[in-house]
């Protein structure tokens, strides 16, 4: 039987209440340091990569994050363990914004001067893709194959589209391959300068030549099934300094940070590439 006062009844309601409550701030707090980690990802591997810039180390990240002298005083009045903890968490995430804020505010500086570098770089994604649907097999280690019918290395990202739909150069550059390849098909290539080269293939024309200087969102071609294909579509690759990347990083021009994380989601979902 429960022999609590009314007094009891209601100070054990208040307490489950409020753990409740603090349940749901640390909750929040995760969800906040996440999308903080996901900025800083992106920070390093992207916007000071494409700047030329040294990617931020641990200690500089880390600064300001820890420490407990701070803590000592609200320990002694006898505060509640999960306020410290809260008090704890929060100033983490503010060391942490202050952090990224002042890296935004250094590279904001340096694209200043760097605009030719920024108009070379691939922003844009290569065919319209309004409703973000037609995103098919992402860049990953590990593909199957349908017409080879074996898995590999898929290093682009595939584009769902009718044929003969408009193929866009993703940025400035000069166009050093029209070719047709067994395995690729109708491709082209554009060097962009620093070290960044991107890569077309299956189309069904091309519409540009060798030397050709083009600028971003320039048609560069038309979307087939040429090559090794299962189906219309475009194969999307970049290249930087010679090794290949997830072109999905250089959407930033065209995607919100919520499309980006739909579009990283689609793309790696899908295990069949279409060549």
């Amino acid at each position: 039987m429960d022999y609590s006062t009314p007094k009891e009844k209601l100070q054990a309601q208040q307490i489950k209440s409020m753990k409740s409550k603090y349940e749901l701030l640390y909750n929040r707090m995760d969800e906040v340091n996440a999308t903080l980690e996901h900025l800083a990802a992106m920070d390093d591997s992207l916007y000071r990569t494409m700047l030329g810039e040294n990617a931020l180390n641990k200690e500089v990240r880390q600064a300001g994050v820890g420490g407990t002298d701070k803590y000592k005083d609200m320990e002694h009045v006898g505060t509640p363990e999960e306020v410290i903890t809260s008090f704890k968490q929060l100033d983490a995430l503010v060391a942490k914004m202050n952090v990224q804020e002042g890296s935004y505010r250094e590279l904001f500086k340096k694209s200043l001067v760097n605009k030719d570098r920024l108009q070379h770089l691939p922003a844009i994604i290569p065919v319209a893709n309004w409703d973000l649907k037609r995103i098919g097999s992402g860049f990953s280690p590990r593909r199957y194959h349908p017409i080879l019918k074996r898995w590999r290395a898929h290093e682009g990202v595939d584009f769902v589209a009718n044929t003969g739909t408009d193929i866009y150069a993703s940025a400035d550059g000069k166009v050093i391959t029209v070719r047709f390849s067994n395995s690729f098909g109708r491709m082209v290539e554009i060097d962009h300068g620093y070290g960044i080269l991107t890569l077309y293939a299956h189309m069904s024309q091309q519409l540009v030549k060798k030397g050709q200087l083009v600028k971003r969102g320039e048609v560069i071609g038309k979307v087939g099934s040429t090559g090794l294909s299962g189906g219309a579509h475009l194969h999307y690759e970049v290249h930087v300094n010679g090794k290949e990347v997830d072109p999905v990083k250089y959407f930033f021009s065209d995607l919100t940070p919520d499309e980006y994380k739909a579009v990283v989601a689609q793309a790696q979902s899908v295990v069949n590439t279409m060549e």
